[in-house]
C-alpha cells in the first residue's frame, strides 16, 4: 500500500513572513515609483504654438531674451515699461504652464509701470532640455543678467527686482530671490518644500527619496536673514494640489516677512483669475520703493 506524505501545515511562522513580505511590498512599491518618475509628477512641459510668441510681440511689443545654457537653447520673455521701468519683476508660472500664459494678464492688471521678465523651464515653451532645480536656477541666473542689459541697468540693482511666481514658479522665484538677493515679491499657491509634498501625494514619509528638492521655507528664512523684506502670499482654502497648510506653515514661520492672504473657496489654479483685483494690488503694494 502507497503511503502518501501530508504536506505540513502553514506554520504561524510562515503566514508572518508572508504577511511581510506583503507589507514591505506596500511600502517599496511606492518609494520606487516616486524615485522612478518624480520629475513626470512635478514637471508637465508643453510647447508654444507655432504664432504664440509671435502674437505676443504683437500684442506687447516685448522683447524675447536668448541664451545658452547647459540644456541648449533657451528663451525668456521681456514685456512692459522697458524704456525706464520703476522694478524689474521676475515672473514663473506653475508646473502645467509656460510662460507666456502670463503675459495677457501681467499686461491688463500688473503696474504698467515696471518690466516683467516670464522664465520657461528647461523643456517648457522654446526651451530646450529637461527641468531641475539647478538648470532651473541656471536658467535663472543667465536670463536675468541679459535682461537687466536690455533695460539699461548697470549691475543688479537688488532693490529694484522683483518676484512674482504660482505654484512650482513660487520656488523658481525664491531661488531667484536667492541668487540676486531680491527681498519682495508676491506668490500664489506655494508648498513649503517638494519633500513635504511627496507625504502629501504618497501618504509616506519618503521626501528623503526626493531628489527634485524645492525648498520654500528655507529660502524664506535666507531672505529674512538677508535684513528687511515682504512676501505677500496668496492661496485658496480649497486648493485642491497644494494644501491651504503648507502657505499657513510659511507664514507661522516667517511672520517677520510674510503676510497670508487665504482665498475663501479658491482653487489652485483660479486665484489670479477670480481675484484679480486683489493680486494686482498686492503687485503694486510690493512694487513700491
Amino acid at each position: 500500500m502507497e503511503i502518501v506524505a501530508k504536506r505540513p501545515p502553514t506554520t504561524l511562522l510562515r503566514r508572518l513572513v508572508r504577511l511581510a513580505l506583503v507589507l514591505v511590498s506596500l511600502i517599496l512599491i511606492p518609494m520606487l515609483l516616486l524615485v522612478a518618475c518624480q520629475s513626470k509628477l512635478i514637471y508637465f512641459p508643453r510647447p508654444y504654438g507655432p504664432d504664440t510668441v509671435k502674437e505676443w510681440r504683437q500684442s506687447t511689443g516685448g522683447k524675447i531674451i536668448e541664451y545658452q545654457t547647459s540644456q541648449g537653447r533657451q528663451r525668456a520673455f521681456l514685456q512692459g515699461n522697458l524704456k525706464s521701468p520703476r522694478n524689474l519683476w521676475i515672473v514663473c508660472g506653475g508646473n502645467g504652464t509656460v510662460a507666456l500664459d502670463w503675459a495677457e494678464w501681467l499686461q491688463t492688471h500688473a503696474p504698467a509701470e515696471d518690466a516683467w521678465l516670464l522664465v520657461d523651464f528647461p523643456g517648457y515653451g522654446d526651451c530646450k532640455g529637461s527641468p531641475t532645480p539647478g538648470r532651473i536656477r541656471e536658467n535663472l541666473t543667465t536670463a536675468v543678467p541679459l535682461a537687466l542689459r536690455e533695460i539699461g541697468w548697470q549691475g543688479t540693482p537688488s532693490a529694484r527686482l522683483r518676484f512674482f511666481g504660482h505654484s512650482l514658479g513660487s520656488a523658481a522665484c525664491l531661488i531667484a530671490a536667492s541668487e540676486f538677493k531680491i527681498q519682495r515679491g508676491v506668490l500664489i499657491a506655494p508648498f513649503t518644500s517638494t519633500m513635504a509634498m511627496s507625504r502629501v501625494v504618497t501618504g509616506l514619509p519618503v521626501g528623503f527619496l526626493v531628489w527634485h528638492r524645492f525648498d520654500n521655507a528655507a529660502r524664506l528664512a535666507e531672505l529674512a536673514a538677508r535684513g528687511s523684506g515682504e512676501a505677500i502670499i496668496f492661496h485658496g482654502s480649497d486648493d485642491e494640489s497644494i494644501p491651504v497648510t503648507m502657505s499657513r506653515t510659511l507664514a507661522a514661520d516667517r511672520k517677520d516677512i510674510v503676510r497670508l492672504r487665504e482665498i475663501s473657496g479658491g482653487r489652485h489654479n483660479d486665484i489670479q483669475e477670480k481675484n484679480a483685483e486683489a493680486v494686482a494690488e498686492a503687485l503694486r503694494e510690493i512694487g513700491k520703493p
